[in-house]
């Protein structure tokens, strides 16, 4: 049985190779993340290694607040530390070094760079422990110079002896570029950008504190091992809060903070891949039932013949092995093309690895072959077990008939699973989020369900006005779609999966953006708001912007808005938070906090202002202390001022005082401005614009133009979200051809004969299509009102997020709809012009 099996899938190598595309293509998407992930991985791996590779010590203040997301602020430590540590036995070397921010510009004030990577600002160590090594010029000397990486030199374009502006936390100034640098033989790390100077103007402009430095560079002189001699500094100076890691445990631990920020990335990308097989698996399962149906007969004989049930269905099996095998292979083949495509990609956008060579582990080819083999056999279990009850009288029929239209068991079951969706959902929006996983299945099974029900009557429903367009062809269509109800609702219900997602997401996208207008239309009270072209959450506009600001006699207030780290002891354990650091008295003035204790005025450098939801899982009122240490270890009460009902702009708000005399670094992400009375705003604008000429990294805007900023972030990550979901749409596209070609093979007698009484072909081939345009048309519907569904639980589940509006958009559903549907006509054209190319004689002859 297992060579007749094997045949007999052999001996169909298009439906072999059609059932295998659905696997394919979800199997690509998976390998390809892994690849693509192990490539960055890899790539980073390599750039510290080589960073650090002559580095036998790193030595660094032990003080550090680590927060959500991997983000974390480490003390400074004083730069006379070098000199002591070279005095050291076995120290051959020991440079202060710094890593900060500091962006790039052309003397014309044309930003450096792509958005994303971030922009350093360092120190030129000239010393073979430095990755860095001069392709041109020579290294900074003074508080003019500075050396550049050779990709920003690229792009700029940058030459010796040019000007630049650079941004630091000093301010904006203008250097003369002495070197062109190299990273470890590459042109920059990571597709950073590098502005490279002395040490004492490092400190001074990308640190702003003089007699500091993040860190310092030890190269031994052999007579110590490198744990001995990070030992020995760290013995010395344990009590001046100094540790001194190895090269190999300062490598290994930024190889690990990438691979726990590529974790969640690869996790990230994995669920859409995920999505992207489950959708494929309503193919797979459509292709395995049709293929038993048409196979009635066959499987008949074998049973006729003294075949057992089990071995006709292992029969089946062993051909969802050979697509399983088949499927996860080429999917694997796919997935490398796929992940060199995108490094590639990002390489040429100036954004991918500086070492771009692909990394390709065995682990993923295995992983494919598995998840391909298990999704194909667990979706032909059912049709698998089907075959084997075919009767040995079946052999005597020529066709199956499709009855699931009038289950009475589906429907019960369909509506206990609507049932299961509206209590999971109820429950999860009173009390437990966990109870919507429940509630969401439910959504998405009851689809499945319940689609075969609602195929024959839809489809009978477009009929009518589908025969009136297009007389003959549309009824033959209509009724194609109606007599095979399960066929139809499973083909639509992948569509509908992924047009579902598309506007849910849409959905999730509008109401977010709705929710940032009004909230920031009513908590902004300014004209103007200066805000930093890229941060990336690194960086940003320097403080004396919003001095200059405030100067000028056209402007009221200015008032900066930047973002800082402290660690608040909840529960006695130290825990790091992010918050908002403000001038109250400049807040006052543009900032219409919806306080409902305290306001602005009783916010000072003792005091913390807490959102009314914070305060409530903390257990504070106001007047009450809570301790807060800071970036030096240093702790201080911090008197609970005021409380706040919102969280659009966080949950702790301090006043940008509490901060001095700290080592922190002190940006701003956002500088509103409020216009002098009797100024009109062309005069502000204007006046405005003179100051922040000199930065290069502001972008001003008005508040309109601010607020629609602001709502337009979403946008690119909604454009991320529907590129990863268009794979789950092409894959039930192509479930639409696949099925619509085992169609055409499963009606080629009646084809033959509608022909032969008069049909002509291009009414074959509309009649192909406009069963397409309705099967798309039936999942553009189910996925319409899924979508809506679930857009609108994710909102209510994020009301106490601040996701107060609910709002859809109806230009996105018309699109996605409209495209849908005109997808499937495509999709239909190969079917249709098969259907149509049929020999008559041949498709009406008796096999």
């Amino acid at each position: 049985m297992f060579r007749i099996a094997l045949k007999g899938a052999l001996a169909r190598k298009g439906r072999l190779l059609l059932t295998s595309l659905a696997v394919i293509a979800g199997c690509s998407f998976l390998s390809g993340v892994f690849v693509f992930s192990d490539t960055i991985r890899g790539s980073f791996d390599r750039l510290f290694a080589n960073a650090y590779e002559d580095t036998d010590a790193f030595v660094r203040s032990s003080n550090v607040i680590e927060a959500d997301f991997g983000t974390e602020s480490r003390d400074r430590i004083r730069d006379t530390l070098a000199g002591e540590i070279l005095g050291m036995p076995g120290v051959a070397e020991a440079h202060g070094d710094i890593m900060g921010f500091a962006r790039l510009a052309t003397a014309d004030g044309e930003e450096i760079g792509q958005s994303g990577p971030p922009k350093f600002g360092g120190v030129w160590i000239d010393s073979a422990a430095s990755p860095w090594r001069l392709a041109e010029g020579a290294a900074p000397s003074g508080a003019g110079e500075v050396v550049v990486d050779r990709r920003s030199a690229k792009q700029g374009p940058i030459a010796l002896g040019d000007t630049v502006r650079i941004t630091g936390q000093a301010g904006a100034r203008e250097f003369t570029v002495t070197g062109i640098a190299t990273f470890a033989g590459n042109d920059t790390s990571g597709g950073a950008t590098w502005a490279l100077f002395d040490l004492p103007t490092a400190q001074e402009f990308v640190l702003g504190r003089p007699g500091l430095v993040d860190s310092i560079v030890v190269v031994g002189d052999g007579s110590l091992t490198d744990e001995e001699l990070a030992a020995s500094i760290t013995e010395r100076y344990a009590a001046d809060d100094i540790e001194a890691l190895t090269g190999a445990e300062i490598t290994e631990e930024n190889q690990s903070a990438v691979e726990e920020g590529l974790q969640f990335f690869t996790i990230f990308l994995t669920i859409f891949a995920g999505i992207s097989l489950f959708v494929g698996s309503f193919i797979i399962f459509n292709v395995f039932s049709i293929s038993a149906a048409q196979r009635q007969r066959e499987n008949a004989l074998l049973r006729a013949i003294g075949a057992s049930r089990g071995q006709v269905t292992r029969v089946l099996f062993v051909e969802a092995l050979v697509v399983g095998a088949l499927g996860g292979l080429l999917g694997f083949a796919g997935g490398v093309l796929l992940a060199t495509l995108i490094v590639g990609a990002l390489t040429a956008a100036g954004l991918g690895p500086a070492d771009s060579d692909l990394l390709v582990k065995p682990w993923v080819l295995v992983a494919s072959l598995v998840v391909g083999i298990v999704v194909t056999l667990v979706c032909a279990v059912v049709p698998a077990i089907r075959s084997g009850r075919v009767p040995p009288l079946a052999a005597m029929r020529d066709v199956s008939v499709d009855r699931s239209a009038l289950s009475r068991s589906r429907l019960i079951t369909g509506l206990l699973l609507v049932v299961v969706a509206g209590a999971g959902t109820a429950l999860g929006l009173g009390g437990s989020a966990l109870w919507l996983a429940p509630g969401i299945v439910g959504l998405f099974a009851a689809l499945v369900v319940l689609g075969p029900l609602l195929a024959a009557p839809v489809s009978r429903l477009v009929t009518r006005p589908l025969t009136a367009l297009r007389g003959v062809t549309g009824e033959i269509a209509g009724r194609n779609a109606a007599t095979s109800p399960k066929r139809t609702a499973l083909t639509a219900g992948a569509l509908a999966i992924g047009l579902a997602l598309l506007i849910g997401v849409s959905t999730l996208g509008s109401s977010v953006k709705t929710s940032i207008r009004e909230s920031i239309g009513e908590q902004f009270t300014g004209d103007f708001a200066v805000s930093t072209s890229d941060n990336q959450g690194f960086g940003g506009l320097p403080t004396s912007l919003a001095d200059e600001l405030n100067e000028l006699p056209e402007v009221e207030g200015a008032v900066g808005i930047g973002v800082n780290l402290i660690q608040l002891v909840e529960d006695g354990q130290p825990a790091g938070k992010s918050v908002l650091t403000v001038d109250p008295q400049r807040a006052a003035q543009l900032f219409d906090l919806p306080f409902t204790e305290g306001s602005w005025a009783d916010l000072d450098d003792q005091g913390i202002l807490m959102s009314v939801d914070k305060a409530d899982r903390d257990g504070l009122s106001v007047g009450e202390s809570v301790q807060a240490v800071f970036q030096d270890g240093t702790t201080r009460d911090l008197r609970v001022a005021g409380l706040f009902d919102s969280e659009d702009f966080g949950n702790l708000i301090v006043a940008r005082s509490l901060f001095a005399g700290q080592t922190s670094d002190l940006f701003d992400v956002q500088v509103l401005v409020q216009s002098a009375p009797g100024v009109s705003t062309e005069e502000a604008e204007a006046a405005i614009r003179t100051v922040t000429s000199n930065y290069p990294t502001s972008k001003v805007q008005t508040r309109d133009e601010f607020i629609d900023d602001q709502a337009k972030q979403v946008d690119g990550f909604l454009n991320f979200i529907y590129a990863l979901l268009g794979m789950s749409v092409f894959i039930a596209v192509l479930g639409i051809v696949i099925t619509l070609l085992l169609a055409v093979y499963e009606r080629r007698r009646e084809l033959g004969l509608v022909r032969a009484i008069g049909m002509t072909r291009p009414q074959v081939r509309s009649s192909i299509r406009w069963e397409a345009v309705i099967t798309a048309l039936f999942g553009a519907l189910m996925g319409t009102v899924l979508g809506l569904t679930l857009g609108w639980i994710v909102v209510k589940a994020l009301e106490d997020q601040g996701l107060n509006s609910f709002s859809v958009s109806p230009t996105t559903i018309v699109i996605v709809v409209v495209a849908a549907i005109g997808v499937a006509i495509l999709a239909a054209w190969f079917p249709a012009r098969r259907a149509a190319n049929a020999d008559i004689l041949q498709a009406i002859a008796t096999t």
